[in-house]
C-alpha cells in the first residue's frame, strides 16, 4: 500500500480584503441617477489567497491535481470549473475551493484533500466518516428473554430474535458474556466491587444488586445461547413473510424486520469492524513536533473504540445499569478520541470500479437505535 501524506504546501487559508488605512475620506456624493445594485449582485467574488513562503514545484504537481480531478468528477458527477486562464498556484487553489465546494458542502463528515505519496504524485482524496454521535448503542436482551417467556405476542418476539440474531452472527456486534467482549470485563469488575465492597452498601442493595448480576449473568447465557442458533437467522425472511400484524407494536417489529432483512440483502458482506482503521497512513511528522512525548500508543489508550460503543448488553435501566454506565462514561472521559467506520477514496486509476460507500453503517446505526426503542418499550 502507498504511503501517503498530505500537502501542506499547496492549500492555505482564505486571507481577508485588506482595508484602507488612516485618513478621512470625502463624503460620497448621491448619484442623481438613483442606487442600482444590478452590478454588484451579478459580479462573482473568488476567493482570496495568502501565497506561503514556499510553493511546491509545478512541474508534475498541476498534471497530477488535474488528472485527479477528472476522475473525481465523474465519480460525484460534478462539473468543475475551468481555470485555465489562472495561474499557478491560484488555478489549483481555485479548483480544489470550487470543487470542495460541491463534494463536501452540506456534509459535515466528508472532507477534501490534496495528497503526495511516496513518489510524490499528487493526487486529490476525499474522506468520509459516520459519526457516532457520543451515543452508546447497547442492545438489551433480558427484555427480549421476558417478552418471549410470557407468551403475550410470540411471533412478533420472533422477529426481534431474528434481528438480533442478525446483528450477532453477521455484523459482529459484540456480546456481553463473551470474555474477550469490552462489557464482559467491567460485569466483572461489577461483581467485585459488589462482593468486596460492601461494606458502602446496607444489606438490601447487596442484595439486590447480587439478584441483578445473577440474572445478568444466567439469562445472558440464555439469550446467548438461542442468538447463536442460527435456526432464528435462517428461518429470518420466512418469519417476516408469514407475519400479519394486529396493533401499532407488531407494525413497529414487522417494520424493523424488514429493515434489517433489506441491509443484509443489499450488503451481504456488511459488517460492523469493515472500514475501521481505514484512514491515511499518513508521515506527519510536522504534527508530532508540537508534542515530543506523542506516540501511536497514546493515540490507542486515549480512543474510545467502536466495540465499546456498540455491543449487547443486559439491560439498559436499572441500579446495576446506572453503576455500569457511571464506570463506562468515567473511562471515556479519559479519552479525546471516537474510532468511527471510516472511507478514504484516492483519485486516481486503481480507483475504477471501486464503488465503496459507507451507506451499511448508516442505515446500521439507525437499525440498532430502532431496535433499542422497540425493546425498552416491549409491552
Amino acid at each position: 500500500m502507498q504511503t501517503l501524506s498530505a500537502a501542506t504546501g499547496i492549500q492555505q487559508r482564505l486571507g481577508q480584503v485588506a482595508r484602507c488605512a488612516g485618513g478621512q475620506p470625502e463624503q460620497t456624493p448621491v448619484s442623481p441617477c438613483g442606487f442600482t445594485a444590478d452590478g454588484f449582485l451579478s459580479h462573482r467574488f473568488l476567493p482570496l489567497y495568502e501565497p506561503a513562503a514556499e510553493l511546491p514545484e509545478i512541474k508534475g504537481l498541476e498534471t497530477g491535481v488535474f488528472n485527479s480531478l477528472s476522475i473525481l468528477e465523474k465519480q460525484y458527477d460534478i462539473k468543475v470549473m475551468d481555470v485555465s486562464d489562472k495561474p499557478y498556484p491560484y488555478n489549483i487553489l481555485l479548483a480544489y475551493w470550487n470543487t470542495e465546494q460541491q463534494v463536501c458542502k452540506g456534509k459535515g463528515h466528508t472532507e477534501l484533500f490534496i495528497i503526495s505519496d511516496d513518489t510524490d504524485q499528487v493526487k486529490l482524496a476525499t474522506k468520509e466518516y459516520v459519526s457516532t454521535g457520543h451515543t452508546l448503542y447497547y442492545v438489551p436482551v433480558l427484555p427480549l428473554y421476558r417478552f418471549l417467556k410470557s407468551g403475550k405476542d410470540k411471533r412478533s418476539a420472533e422477529l426481534l430474535l431474528s434481528v438480533c440474531a442478525y446483528l450477532y452472527h453477521m455484523t459482529g456486534v459484540p456480546y456481553y458474556r463473551d470474555e474477550d467482549s469490552y462489557l464482559f470485563y467491567h460485569y466483572e469488575i461489577l461483581e467485585d466491587w459488589i462482593e468486596n465492597d460492601f461494606d458502602q452498601m446496607d444489606e438490601r442493595d447487596i442484595n439486590f444488586e447480587r439478584s441483578a448480576l445473577h440474572s445478568a449473568k444466567y439469562y445472558g447465557d440464555i439469550m446467548q445461547r438461542k442468538l447463536f442458533n442460527k435456526y432464528h437467522l435462517d428461518h429470518f425472511e420466512e418469519r417476516v413473510q408469514q407475519f400479519r400484524t394486529h396493533n401499532d407494536f407488531s407494525e413497529e417489529c414487522l417494520k424493523l424486520a424488514k429493515s434489517a432483512l433489506d441491509i443484509w440483502a443489499s450488503f451481504p458482506d456488511g459488517h460492523l469492524f469493515k472500514h475501521i482503521g481505514n484512514s491515511f497512513p499518513e508521515k506527519e511528522e510536522s504534527n508530532k513536533e508540537d508534542d515530543d512525548e506523542y506516540d501511536d500508543e497514546d493515540e490507542s489508550d486515549s480512543t474510545i473504540l467502536l466495540s465499546e460503543i456498540v455491543h449487547f448488553i443486559a439491560e439498559n435501566d436499572g441500579s446495576l445499569y446506572d453503576s455500569l454506565a457511571e464506570m463506562v462514561n468515567s473511562e471515556f472521559n479519559e479519552k479525546c478520541h471516537t474510532q468511527e467506520p471510516v472511507l478514504v477514496k484516492i483519485y486516481d486509476q486503481q480507483l475504477d470500479g471501486n464503488n465503496d460507500t459507507l451507506d451499511f453503517e448508516r442505515r446500521l446505526f439507525a437499525l440498532i437505535d430502532n431496535l433499542c426503542i422497540l425493546l425498552n418499550d416491549l409491552p
